[in-house]
């Protein structure tokens, strides 16, 4: 695999990872902002930004948009998260052009149509009302805004019903306006490609992008932690969300904390999973995760009980989390490696996991990360590097989200004391 970068005068970033053998491909444009570079008050026009990419541009419709790429048997989609808007094509290689001209296409010649946009506000809310409908949704919703409050990282990524309502062309030419600029972007190109013939398509097909030296600087995250119930009763089950403060993907440690959580709670056979599910048959669900961005981190516990399990679920599973600060066995962070490393294996089989992987390293650490790389930093992580990081983590303010039929109780109090020897 030959990963290469340019950065183009108008400073997009171009970049490919040559697959040799690939019939497959993909095309994909990221855009460094999501739902955290929103204010307030126009929360979720990233996410109704990137609705709208294949709704036509000055030269295509959106039913051109979709046949011209399934009659080449490809698959365009985009996605938002917080930190990162992605629009994307994968298909054959052989028609790797296409795919460029069509992404550059969107990106730099959207019409934003009146009627696409009133007809697309309905299925955005009712994308809302569904995820009003998920438990788990709303526990992350909850979650975010009792970690980070008054913060835009803290937000929901879908918005708000009643912004969705009023939203205008406007909002959209404000927003693509601030962040939607060469300097901001970066093209990636994963497959059998040739990357100065992929530099000159992009050079091409981009060329209308806006060029700006800068852009608005995020406001940087500040973990905040709390309680925050979100009592239902249209739930059976409370679906519980906990979290402590971590290290960023910038952090060096970021991969002790990453296989810290997999080591407790990634898999079946996991300590959280057999003491919770397995030996006491507390829940059904019940797992332990590590997210993180280029300036915060948090390691987490999920899990969906009957109310009248909660206390005992949460219990048990703090006393799992406490017990990783004095001693981590070495299977479980064998297992916790070894999960990891395949991962990244596949991710060199995926056109598109890899043109993200490629894309996100970037943006988050201003240099190009082959997965091998990563790779050899998972590998030479040690358990005494694993105990410092749950050492560390525990002693932070944690952000406890709960929904459904919560019972009146001081589970903060209840978290704090049980995690009290970590």
């Amino acid at each position: 695999m030959d990963i290469q970068l340019t950065t183009l005068p108008t400073g997009l970033r171009v970049v490919t990872a040559r697959l040799p053998g690939f019939d497959s491909a993909a095309v994909a444009a990221f855009v460094d902002s999501g739902s955290r570079n929103e204010t307030a008050a126009e929360n979720g026009i990233a996410h109704f930004l990137e609705h709208m990419a294949f709704k036509g541009t000055a030269s295509r419709s959106a039913l051109d948009i979709a046949r011209e790429i399934e009659n080449l048997g490809s698959n365009i989609n985009a996605f938002t998260s917080q930190g990162m808007t992605a629009y994307f094509v994968t298909g054959l290689a052989s028609n790797i052009e296409k795919a460029v001209a069509i992404i550059g296409d969107v990106l730099t010649a959207s019409v934003f149509d009146e009627a696409e946009i009133a007809t697309e506000k309905g299925v955005i809310l009712q994308e809302i009302s569904r995820s009003f409908d998920n438990p788990s949704n709303l526990a992350f919703n909850s979650f975010g805004s009792t970690a980070y409050p008054d913060q835009a990282l803290g937000r929901s990524i879908l918005g708000q019903p009643d912004f969705i309502k009023g939203v205008t062309r406007d909002h959209f030419v404000s927003f693509i306006d601030r962040y939607y600029v060469a300097k901001n972007m970066i093209v990636v190109g994963t497959g059998d490609i040739d990357h100065a013939a992929f530099v000159q398509m992009v050079e091409r097909y981009f060329a209308a992008l806006p060029t700006r030296p800068t852009v608005p600087a995020e406001v940087p995250a500040q973990w905040v932690g709390g309680f925050k119930p979100a009592a239902s009763n249209k739930f059976e089950q409370v679906t519980a969300l906990i979290g402590w403060d971590s290290v960023p993907e910038t952090d060096e440690r970021v991969h002790a904390h990453r296989l810290l959580a997999t080591a407790i709670g990634g898999g079946m056979s996991s300590p959280l999973f057999q003491e919770v599910r397995e030996k006491r048959g507390l829940v059904y669900a019940v797992s332990g995760s590590h997210d993180c961005g280029p300036d915060y981190g948090e390691l987490l516990l999920f899990a969906g009980t009957t109310p009248d399990k909660l206390d005992e679920v949460i219990k048990v599973s703090c006393g799992v989390f406490r017990e990783a600060a004095s001693a981590v066995s070495p299977d479980d962070l064998m297992r916790a490696k070894n999960r990891e490393l395949v991962s990244l294996a596949t991710i060199k089989e995926k056109p598109f996991g890899l043109a993200h992987f490629l894309a996100t390293h970037l943006m988050e650490r201003g240099r190009l990360i082959e997965p091998d790389e990563r790779k050899r930093a998972v590998e030479a992580v040690t358990i005494g590097d694993v105990i410092e990081a749950a050492q560390m983590i525990f002693k932070t303010k944690p952000a406890v989200a709960l929904v459904g039929p919560v019972p009146d109780s001081d589970y903060l109090g209840l978290i704090k004391a049980e995690m009290g020897a970590a």
